[in-house]
């Protein structure tokens, strides 16, 4: 089970999101005051502010975003469970970072047969956010011309079912593999080629997943790529016709 936050940590996180989105708030601010005052007429040179502006602004809407996931978790009353089919959620996730994808001329190898007709018991909408975030992470630590492949394993025997997601991007530093799934955490090289987000998007992928029952590994070496295991456990027909939970 996900451990709850405290006062405390509650405290903490609220500190660091402050400090991180005052900066590049500060930077957009400080942009537009040059622009404003006509401190700059060559044209060139204002478009290229305007552009670093955006780019900051971009960064701002990523941190909300992040904030607004970490909020999400603490209400756990919206997270209504029901069957939830692991093909068709995993082809709608996938969905969301194909354009990311073609932008980097990244190859997706992805068997949409695969796993059919499988269901977890869960919320549609968390386990979408957090396989959203698995796959942009794959798109966005990705090398252009890179590849990203899915692949599905049950284990009939325990009855789970583990989606593995591996990408040819920056990877992560062995000494960093253990802090990885930690609240503000970020890779030193996906720090060096993202800045964007708070740093929270596996830290609230895997309180997602072992609030629904499952277990999420990762593995990565530098330079070669990063592969994340996730195992969640499978409903039984009975369970299945208790109703569904795909919208």
């Amino acid at each position: 089970m996900a451990k709850e936050k405290t006062g405390n940590e509650e405290g903490k996180a609220l500190t660091v999101m402050a400090h991180d989105i005052k900066a590049p708030l500060s930077a957009v601010v400080s942009i537009l005051g040059v622009i404003e005052k006509g401190y700059v007429k060559d044209i060139d040179k204002v478009t290229e502010l305007v552009s670093r502006a955006r780019r900051k602004t971009e960064t701002i809407i990523a941190m909300v975003n992040d904030i607004l996931d970490y909020t999400l978790l603490d209400d756990k009353s919206k997270m209504k469970r029901g069957p939830v089919h692991i093909s068709r959620l995993l082809s709608d996730s996938i969905g969301t970072m194909t354009p990311a994808a073609k932008d980097m001329n990244i190859t997706l190898n992805y068997n949409r047969n695969a796993g059919r007709g499988k269901h977890v018991n869960g919320s549609y909408t968390f386990l979408l956010r957090a396989f959203n975030n698995i796959f942009m992470n794959a798109v966005k630590y990705n090398k252009q011309n890179g590849e990203i492949t899915v692949d599905y394993r049950e284990d009939i025997e325990k009855h789970t079912i583990t989606v593995t997601v591996r990408d040819t991007g920056v990877g992560i530093p062995g000494d960093e593999l253990d802090k990885i799934f930690q609240i503000f955490k970020r890779g030193t090289y996906a720090g060096k080629n993202i800045n964007d987000g708070l740093g929270l998007g596996l830290a609230l992928v895997k309180q997602i997943i072992e609030d629904h029952g499952g277990e999420i590994k990762l593995t990565s070496t530098v330079g070669v790529g990063t592969t994340i295991m996730v195992t969640l456990p499978l409903l039984s027909v009975n369970e299945k016709n208790g109703g569904t939970n795909e919208l």
